[in-house]
């Protein structure tokens, strides 16, 4: 038999690249809005505006770094 056996783990419902970008923004939401509540209870509470631009920067290092931590959520 001229055949290679593969294993493969395939997403259910989207792409490996939706699904690395979706679990990326979901951690670094999680790590800004953790740092906004800090700096809330410090009286330097931040805009919307700036909130929503270091969740898209940190997911957009999430992605490029790949950290392991963001798997290990549910």
């Amino acid at each position: 038999m001229d055949m290679q056996l593969v294993y493969a783990l395939v997403p259910k419902e989207e792409s490996m690249q939706k699904l690395i970008e979706r679990k990326a923004r979901e951690t670094a939401t999680q790590i800004v809005m953790r740092t906004s509540a800090s700096m809330k209870l410090e009286d330097h509470e931040n805009r919307q505006e700036r909130l929503e631009a270091a969740i898209r920067e940190k997911t957009a290092q999430l992605i490029d770094e790949m950290p392991r931590f963001i798997w290990d959520q549910y």
